[in-house]
């Protein structure tokens, strides 16, 4: 087949949903398909999310981020940078996939010959404050995919439905326990966002908690630097590249998970198949794979006290931590990308024929 993804704009800094796309990319094409991955310069949204953009775009110049492709797909896979989403600029092909409720309005009105419509939805955006527009793409006469059963459940409220799940999982390469295990020095490690919806005061909050019950030790990731002020003695790490990040996560003892809003959640997969302990918000992204007291202690959204407790408890008993982290890793196998690609392939052939 021919087919062609059409991303949510110009990426350079790292984004779960993004690197989903370049996964199933890479792997479509290794099968022989035809791939095309394209980043519209321009996306045809409302004037409050261009002008978030700018604003973001500014903030990355003046921190020092470079205006480069974040991710690099394998050499057969073909990258457009396009001006806008429309039938001069995407490819003709059998299947064309709109990845994000940025792109779907314009994906709809491509012509026949860009080939088959698809909308991968990897979330329920709903939080973005154009939930209007939000929702109205959830209508369009599209082929809807979704990665997690909750989602499906929310287009069925709306009358809408969708193939899947084919849920996401992590290259077992990229994210494993190590054979030699390095000596967990960082007592709680975490990945952080700017977004309210990700929780990034509820995790300052936490972590300023559990100083107070002991002297503990913390690392935070970042796509780009926090606009949010951490203690000084919290560890911030920019956009490590996948074998420090991997390291950073082999050197910690439990992963917090402070987001109040998630599709799927693939940092908490990728800490838990490099033996972290898990202490999430009961979000309905993670609990698709997530079960409370067996792989993950898991608190209401938003509940910073018991987020502290749990955490606390956690580096204080090792032996449930040991258990959190020997059934994270039985989880963490049954996802496997081998397998969702298959289930998209199928999806995009079955509709397609």
């Amino acid at each position: 087949m021919r087919i062609t993804f059409v991303l949510p704009g110009f990426i350079s800094v790292p984004m779960g949903g993004v690197k989903v796309v370049h996964e199933y990319a890479n792997r479509l094409s290794e099968k022989g398909h035809v791939v095309s991955l394209v980043y519209p310069i321009h996306l045809q949204t409302n004037f409050r999310y261009l002008l978030k953009k700018i604003l973001v775009n500014q903030y990355d110049r003046c921190t020092g981020n470079n205006r480069e492709l974040y991710y690099t797909p394998n050499p057969k896979v073909s990258v457009l940078t396009v001006k806008k989403i429309c039938d001069k600029y995407i490819p003709d092909a059998d299947a064309v996939i709109a990845a994000g409720w940025q792109t779907a309005e314009p994906v709809s009105r491509l012509p026949d010959v860009c080939g088959k419509k698809f909308y991968l939805l990897q979330h329920f955006e709903t939080y973005f404050r154009s939930k209007k527009q939000v929702l109205e793409t959830f209508h369009l006469p599209m082929k809807k995919i979704a990665i997690a059963q909750w989602i499906i459940n929310e287009l069925k409220n709306i009358g809408q439905d969708a193939e899947g799940p084919i849920g996401n999982a992590i290259d077992h390469k990229e994210f494993y326990l190590e054979a030699n295990i390095p000596e967990r020095t960082t007592d709680v490690i975490a990945v952080y966002h700017y977004m309210n919806v990700k929780g990034p005061r509820d995790l300052i909050t936490t972590l300023k908690n559990l100083k107070k019950r002991k002297n503990i030790s913390a690392t935070v990731v970042s796509a780009r630097k926090p606009i949010h002020r951490f203690p000084v003695w919290v560890k911030i790490i920019i956009r490590p590249p996948i074998p420090e990040l991997r390291k950073i996560y082999s050197s910690s003892k439990v992963f917090l998970h402070t987001s109040h809003s998630e599709g799927w959640g693939l940092p908490v997969l990728e800490a838990m198949a490099c033996g972290c302990a898990v202490v999430a918000t009961e979000n309905r992204g993670v609990k698709e794979y997530l079960i409370p007291n067996q792989n993950a202690m898991m608190v209401p959204i938003g509940d910073t006290d018991a987020l502290t407790t749990q955490v606390n408890y956690l580096l204080t008993d090792y032996h449930q931590r040991k258990l959190l982290v020997e059934n994270g890793l039985k989880t963490v196998s049954q996802f496997s990308w081998k397998s969702s690609v298959l289930i998209l392939e199928n999806i995009l052939l079955r509709n397609t024929e």
